[in-house]
């Protein structure tokens, strides 16, 4: 391990400063300035305060990183190979530079901004990327608030100039949990809901609802598609199915019928069927 990566382990095992730390720190040395007697201030002393002084302010730099101080030593801004975040307006603004990235590095960069936030990525299908999945607050007032989505708004992740962004408000004061879409992997399921015939899925454009499993199938080869099967027994009246696990291995034939298809994982769709065919769509119910 060469030099500079020992102080980088180093200085992630210091605890970071939180702002009042900071101010009391400077505050506790202006006061032991202001206490030596006029006979000791001479230009020899005022070197060894004012030292004292940038010292601190050095190693509050250290601590931080990459952040910009601004104030009391109040930083602005902190970037890491994961995640950069800065402070536009009343809002702080995080850019996801590695959606990959262990969680831990988006913590420490909220953390180091004085924001106890934690934001967990969750493997998503292309219409539910930058799709917040859920929120948790705790300790938190109205003013606070926490989102996620894709900047600009609308736009197409993976193509230049998307950017999967969080945004906290300046000030939060509670704890905040994002769990939010990213891209998956090529073996990852998808844990987002969505219909697979919605923009930019996989059977974009077609509505297989009511279908039998054999038009569907001619449809998902076409298009170069894996199937998997959810096999459901709907209600009577078709107000809602329900599932028997013990019935999954069962063979489905041709003229069993599509209720729905979603996203299964990367060139892949689940579709949910049933041996017969009912008057309502069991699942979207119409």
């Amino acid at each position: 391990m060469n030099e500079m990566s020992e102080l980088v382990r180093l200085r992630r095992e210091v605890p970071l400063p939180t702002p009042d730390a900071l101010i009391a720190q400077e505050e506790r040395l202006l006061t032991a300035m202001a206490a030596v007697p006029p006979a000791g201030r001479g230009r020899r002393g005022a070197v060894v305060v004012t030292g004292l002084l940038a010292a601190a302010a050095l190693t509050a730099v250290a601590v931080l990183g990459p952040a910009l101080i601004s104030g009391y030593g109040l930083p602005t801004a902190y970037a890491n190979s994961a995640i950069a975040i800065e402070l536009r307006g009343d809002e702080y603004v995080a850019t996801i530079k590695d959606p990959f990235a262990d969680h831990a590095r988006y913590t420490e960069a909220f953390r180091a901004l004085g924001l106890d936030v934690a934001l967990d990525l969750r493997p998503a299908s292309p219409s539910g990327v930058g799709k917040v999945f859920r929120l948790g607050f705790s300790g938190t007032t109205e003013k606070d608030r926490i989102g996620g989505g894709l900047e600009p708004e609308g736009c197409s992740y993976g193509r230049p100039g998307c950017a999967l962004t969080v945004t906290v408000s300046k000030g939060f004061s509670g704890r905040g949990v994002l769990y939010l879409g990213r891209p998956a992997r090529a073996a990852e399921p998808y844990e987002n809901n969505a219909t697979a015939g919605a923009k930019g899925e996989a059977l974009e454009g077609y509505d297989p609802d009511g279908r039998t499993v054999a038009e569907v199938l001619a449809e998902t080869r076409e298009r170069g598609l894996e199937v998997t099967f959810q096999i459901i027994e709907p209600a009577p009246d078709g107000n809602g199915f329900s599932m028997n696990p013990g019935k999954q291995s069962a063979e489905v034939g041709g003229h069993w019928i599509v209720w729905a298809a979603e996203p299964f994982r990367l060139g892949a769709v689940r579709l949910l069927v049933s041996e017969k065919r009912v008057a309502r769509n069991p699942v979207h119910g119409n």
